[in-house]
């Protein structure tokens, strides 16, 4: 049985990655009903490129511009929000713009549907360009307490797996569970929504990664750490962790352990060599990020935004 499904692809200021990205959307031998695209208000030409292209003629596609950067998370909350005004699909896709799906990935999740009736959801294997796995994307969790994560080994992949916690790349979630489960967190910004999202999906049945089916992320692959170890990106990463933590943990020590993490993480910033010559911005990055993460601050906040830290 074929899979019904909506395609949502998130995208800003990477035109080009962007169509590729869509051609191989559109070049799947199962096809998506829909392709969901959200522009979150691009400023490189991504409107003028995609027309030149013939994509936003396309019946396919529609294509949304947003009026403001809402970050990866916004994106996500408008994408799936879109896709519950369709009544012809039983399943949702989930991408950036920097994602080639393989031609027959749809397929083989189409494929692991009637098989694994169980399950809430599906991925893929996320690779890099040349070939490896990047393996972040797949993870178990391997300590319920503070929800510690860990990611799953090159050997796993050998055949298919179930997973507990995933990110957006090439995830395949059954519309009836969105449904039910509602809308990504808008105000992650970035960092985490995916996460988050997925312990939701998670508590309405299995999700299992399809080891065949593959999705080529187009990143750098992470090498050694050298310039800069700190950016406005560091806020969003250690706030939102905890804020995703505090919503899903039941344990009644877990605020506690937060102060001992805090303590223990200031430091190591102070006696390590590892913020050298940015210890003063690690403190003031990750200090605001621990206390508005027990304030339960979300959304974009200054001056953790690009360009200003």
């Amino acid at each position: 049985m074929n899979l019904h499904y909506a395609a949502i692809v998130v995208t800003y200021n990477r035109k080009k990655k962007l169509v590729k990205a869509l051609n191989s959307l559109l070049n799947q031998t199962v096809s998506p009903k829909h392709i969901i695209l959200i522009d979150n208000c691009s400023t490189d030409g991504t409107e003028e490129l995609l027309k030149q292209e013939g994509l936003l003629s396309n019946k396919i596609i529609a294509y949304h511009k947003m009026q403001k950067n809402y970050g990866g998370s916004g994106g996500f909350y408008y994408g799936v929000k879109e896709a519950m005004k369709y009544d012809d699909i039983d399943f949702v896709s989930f991408s950036d713009d920097d994602a080639y799906f393989k031609n027959d990935f749809f397929e083989k999740v189409s494929m692991a549907q009637s098989q694994y009736k169980d399950c809430s959801a599906f991925c893929g294997t996320v690779k890099y360009a040349n070939g490896d796995i990047q393996l972040d994307h797949r993870r178990k969790i391997t300590n319920h307490n503070w929800l510690k994560e860990q990611q799953f080994e090159v050997v796993d992949y050998s055949s298919n797996f179930y997973v507990d916690t995933f990110s957006f790349v090439g995830a395949v979630i059954k519309m009836d569970v969105l449904r039910e489960i509602g809308l990504p967190h808008k105000d992650y910004f970035i960092y985490y929504d995916d996460t988050e999202y997925s312990l939701r999906v998670r508590e309405k049945g299995k999700v299992i990664n399809i080891s065949s089916a593959e999705i080529i992320h187009d990143i750098l692959k992470k090498k050694v750490q050298t310039g800069k170890l700190i950016s406005w990106k560091n806020y969003y990463e250690l706030r939102n962790s905890i804020l995703m933590k505090k919503q899903h943990s039941t344990w009644k020590l877990l605020n506690l352990y937060f102060y001992y993490r805090e303590l223990h993480m200031y430091w190591y910033i102070l006696t390590t060599n590892t913020f050298k010559g940015e210890k003063k911005r690690a403190l003031f990055a990750y200090s605001h990020g621990f206390h508005d993460a027990m304030k339960g601050i979300t959304g974009k906040v200054e001056p953790f935004s690009p360009g200003n830290f």
